[in-house]
């Protein structure tokens, strides 16, 4: 039998219960397929995620239909589907600051219900989808959506036009456009300059658009390495919320440490750390919703940073201090681990459990992976790309699956240019931000699943990173990752995390 792999959170049990499929009757054929769906994945899998992605798929069928038939019942079945997906302890989990999508369908929620209620209860309920259209704004925002971000400001503003409040949507329709030049989504700021003259009563034909959309920016990178002899000072922040059991936990890890660029003799360059564990919170203790003393642990964020060389040309050419990083790194975090302890009949439990995964995740294997996968996303990959603003690419590459940092399988990358933005607060220089989305490659995870015995397993990462185009120092990264996992072992034990990485790097002089 294969070892098992180790998961953030000790696995808790969920039983499995039966669900009747609801009555579909006054709605659209298809929606008892809806309804079948969900049951099933409820009866299977009562914990995955899969039960909210489908329950939220079935609002956007039943407001999609709602214009083509009597509306009143299909909105109350909406309603219902979507308010059991907010109240799910699920959603606190995969999207701990707010779900977009779910705000998105509450707008839309909100402006179907305008259409087919009564007249007297139109202004409000545009009110009420203007605030929620704001709100999807910021989440898709938070999430690197930037495309659907600047769409739902758009909407924001064809709400407050329907409310009859023209100023109010002018000025949002022109941050619409702020947005599309930008971002880059020419396509869309000559439909809204088109509208916006609209709205002004101005002619809007189109040789008035060929003349506003004269100076759209149109933008590209090249990105080469570039480094040079420089001291740094790199923060990062790591928040975590698990689910487990029916049980909400998070946690803060964080770092602080100086680093260092050298140059080697022949060429190459030497990268260097120095103070890694005296701001040092790896996060093991949990704050638990509705309980005094913690039921589980997480493992120590891996946050410290093993030393490592690169060649002249930035090529990746090993981990230089790995072993000494990582007994140091053990030592420190056991001392942190036992110091905060919990007192009770659970605290010599949980305390071993905190060291043996602490021993996992930082053995000099997992310090050399984990250093190499950094360097390679936020680096290596980018050396010599030519990228066009809002153009999204395309690739792969071997990554550690979210949860499991020891099972390493090949993932599919989406990526893009999205912006212009200073390297730091206060900079003259201009960087580069490029988003990137990584989901596993799912013939290499069903693969993995059947080697570790997951019966299921979900994962999504999107990443932004800010880089200096002429030497590709990287200045910051921010990660938001999910991922779910079920072992089958007689009994279905199953968690939930979701994971929020902030790292910051200040530059001296280089």
């Amino acid at each position: 039998m294969s070892a098992r792999p180790l998961l953030l959170c000790a696995l808790g049990s969920i039983l499995a219960s039966a669900c009747s499929v609801p009555q579909t009757q006054g709605l659209p054929s298809k929606a008892k397929d809806f309804e079948a769906t969900i049951a099933g994945v409820e009866r299977n899998d009562p914990a995955s995620p899969a039960v909210l992605n489908a329950r939220l798929s079935y609002v956007e069928f039943l407001l999609s239909e709602a214009p083509h038939v009597p509306c009143a019942k299909l909105l109350e079945r909406a309603q219902e589907q979507l308010g059991s997906v907010e109240a799910n302890p699920k959603s606190r989990v995969m999207f701990p600051d707010g779900w977009a999508r779910a705000a998105d369908l509450d707008y839309r929620l909100y402006l179907a219900r305008a259409s087919c209620g009564a007249e007297e209860d139109r202004g409000n309920e545009l009110r009420t989808g203007v605030a929620t259209a704001q709100r999807a704004v910021e989440l898709y925002r938070k999430v690197f959506d930037y495309r659907s971000m600047a769409t739902m400001q758009v909407n924001v503003a064809t709400v407050f036009h329907q409310l009859g409040d023209t100023a109010a949507a002018i000025v949002a329709l022109e941050t619409a456009l702020d947005m599309d030049r930008q971002y880059g989504f020419p396509d869309e700021a000559a439909e809204n300059y088109k509208l916006l003259l609209t709205w002004r009563g101005e002619p809007d034909d189109d040789e008035r658009i060929t003349a506003l959309m004269q100076d759209f920016p149109k933008r590209s990178t090249s990105l080469q390495f570039g480094w040079g002899p420089s001291d740094a000072q790199i923060t990062v922040e790591n928040h975590r919320a698990c689910l487990e059991d029916g049980q909400i936990s998070s946690s803060r890890a964080a770092a602080s440490f100086e680093r260092h660029i050298g140059a080697e003799n022949g060429g190459g360059w030497s990268i260097s750390y120095e103070h890694h564990l005296t701001r040092y919170e790896p996060g093991v203790w949990p704050t638990t919703q509705g309980s005094p003393t913690p039921q589980t642990v997480f493992p120590p964020a891996q946050l410290p940073a093993a030393g490592f060389k690169v060649s002249a040309a930035g090529e990746f050419e090993g981990v230089t201090d790995a072993k000494a990083l990582a007994a140091r790194l053990t030592a420190k975090t056991e001392e942190i681990i036992r110091a905060a302890a919990p007192s009770g009949d659970q605290d010599h439990k949980l305390v071993n459990q905190a060291l043996w995964t602490m021993t996992a995740n930082f053995s000099p294997g997992m310090l050399e992976a984990q250093a190499a996968e950094n360097y390679q996303l936020e680096t290596a990959m980018w050396i010599g790309a030519k990228l066009e603003q809002g153009v999204w690419y395309e690739t792969s590459a071997p990554l550690s699956l979210p949860g499991i940092p020891r099972v390493v399988v090949e993932q599919q990358l989406q990526f893009a240019f999205t912006r212009m933005v200073p390297c730091s607060a206060g900079a003259a220089a201009q960087c580069v931000e490029i988003v990137i989305r990584a989901t596993p490659d799912k013939e290499a995870l069903d693969q993995a699943m059947a080697d570790y015995e997951l019966v299921d397993y979900t994962a999504s990462s999107n990443v932004r990173i800010v880089v200096e185009p002429a030497t590709l120092l990287t200045y910051a990264r921010e990660e938001w990752v999910d991922w779910y996992a079920s072992i089958g072992d007689g009994k279905r034990n199953s968690l939930l995390q979701s994971e929020h990485l902030v790292s910051t790097t200040s530059y001296g002089a280089h």
